[in-house]
C-alpha cells in the first residue's frame, strides 16, 4: 500500500506522509502479504498512479521473480472519477494510463455506497473494451461505507473509529492529536 505524496493535487485537508505512512504501517503490521511502502509519498511531486504501480512491479519483481503481477485495488468512487474534467478543461485522469493500468495491472474495484463504478465503466468505452481485466467487488448483505473522508469527519466530530480501521492506527491518531479541528 502506497499513500500518496504531500503535494497530491494540492488537496489540502492531507496532513503529512510521515503520519499517513505511519498509520498505514500499523494498519498493515500484521498482515503476511500487504506492506506498506513510501516510495511514492517521499516523493517531492504527485506521481500518477501508473508510474506508481510500474515502479512496485519493478520491486516485487525483483524479489518474487518475474512471473509475480500487480492489481490495482480501488474504492468505486476511484472508477467514478476516471472521466472527471478539472476546472482548467483538463483529464483528472489520462485515458492511456487508465488503458495501461487495466491492461497491464487488471483492476479490483471494492464498489462503496454512493459510487456506481459499473456505470462509470459501461459509459467508458475504453474500459468497456476491457471488462474482463476489471473486477467489481460488491456486497449486497453489507455493503461498505468506510471511506477515510467520513473517518476523519468523525474525528473531527469527536466521534469513536473504533472498529472501522485497526487499533493501533486510532491509538496513533489519539498519541498524535490528528484530524481533530
Amino acid at each position: 500500500m502506497s499513500p500518496v505524496a504531500d503535494s497530491y493535487n494540492n488537496k489540502k485537508t492531507l496532513i503529512k506522509a510521515t503520519h499517513r505512512f505511519q498509520m498505514l504501517c500499523a494498519a498493515t503490521k500484521s498482515s503476511e502479504w500487504i506492506r506498506a511502502d513510501n516510495w511514492e509519498c517521499t516523493r517531492s511531486t504527485w506521481t500518477r498512479t501508473l508510474q506508481v504501480l510500474a515502479h512496485h512491479k519493478e520491486q516485487v519483481q525483483q524479489k518474487f521473480g518475474s512471473d509475480v503481477n500487480l492489481i490495482l485495488v480501488v474504492g468505486g468512487d476511484v472508477v467514478d472519477s476516471f472521466p472527471r474534467i478539472l476546472p482548467d478543461g483538463s483529464n483528472l485522469w489520462n485515458a492511456s494510463d487508465i488503458l495501461k493500468i487495466i491492461t497491464e495491472f487488471g483492476l479490483i474495484v471494492l464498489a462503496r455506497e454512493g459510487s456506481k463504478p459499473l456505470d462509470t465503466i459501461r459509459s467508458m468505452s475504453v474500459l468497456a473494451e476491457h471488462a474482463d481485466k476489471i473486477h467489481v467487488l460488491q456486497d449486497e448483505v453489507c455493503p461498505s461505507s468506510v471511506s477515510s473522508t467520513r473517518l476523519r469527519a468523525a474525528l473531527a466530530a469527536n466521534q469513536s473509529i473504533k472498529y472501522s480501521t485497526p487499533d493501533d492506527v486510532v491509538t496513533y491518531i489519539k498519541e498524535n492529536s490528528l484530524y481533530r479541528s
